[in-house]
């Protein structure tokens, strides 16, 4: 199979995992960017009026963002996102070794996606959540003072949509590339003209397979 007659399927599958790469340079800024303002004077500022509401009235503070920690994940799973979209330049070339870790790499960035989301999405202490205790309580006066110390209205939508981005196409990519080695596994080769010259890879693969003969022969024998 030449590199001009590739089906169409595998042209998804490699698409689907390049475009992985933005997915996770979103990811990368939204941690930069909390990061960012976990050290600000702001962020200082509110977390001293949320302990000081907390040891007064006992109300429980909000999960502000995913905390320091939280961006850190966000920025190694962007990183490991643009690493992954990588593969999608050699599964289009039909590389038997970029099939094999584009699907290892897929469901692990499916699942930390997911994971990720679904803390996000059970989280108890919200913002909204706490709003509404400072509303009903004695001192939902104190709601101007904690809304004016933080963070820009936009980062809670810049961090939705890329982790949901980065969930629904590392779905896409796996599911695609799973369907185009079931369907055209025989593309999956080297991705090179018959008369080519094998790459290195290929020439260790040739190496591996050579040593594996020579040990069944000796045992046979």
């Amino acid at each position: 199979m030449t590199g001009t007659d590739k089906p169409r399927i595998v042209r998804a599958a490699a698409l689907l995992t390049l475009a992985l790469a933005p997915a996770g340079l979103l990811l990368v800024l939204d941690g930069i960017l909390e990061l960012r303002w976990f050290g600000s004077g702001e962020a200082k500022q509110l977390r001293t009026v949320l302990d000081g509401i907390n040891n007064e009235y006992g109300i429980t503070p909000p999960a502000l963002l995913r905390h320091e920690e939280g961006a850190w994940e966000l920025i190694f799973l962007g990183l490991f996102c643009l690493a992954y979209a990588t593969f999608g330049i050699w599964l289009l070339r039909g590389r038997l070794w970029a099939r094999t870790w584009a699907v290892v790499g897929g469901v692990v960035a499916a699942l930390a996606g997911l994971i990720g989301v679904g803390a996000d999405s059970t989280e108890s202490h919200t913002l909204a959540d706490y709003f509404a205790k400072l509303h009903g309580s004695v001192i939902g006066d104190r709601i101007p003072q904690v809304e004016a110390l933080l963070y820009p209205s936009w980062y809670p939508w810049l961090e939705d949509l890329a982790q949901g981005l980065q969930v629904i196409l590392s779905l896409a990519a796996l599911a695609a590339l799973a369907w185009a080695v079931i369907t055209h596994g025989d593309y999956y080769t080297g991705g090179r003209a018959v008369d080519a010259p094998p790459d290195a890879w290929d020439s260790a693969l040739s190496r591996v397979r050579e040593q594996s003969r020579r040990h069944r022969a000796a045992d046979e024998s």
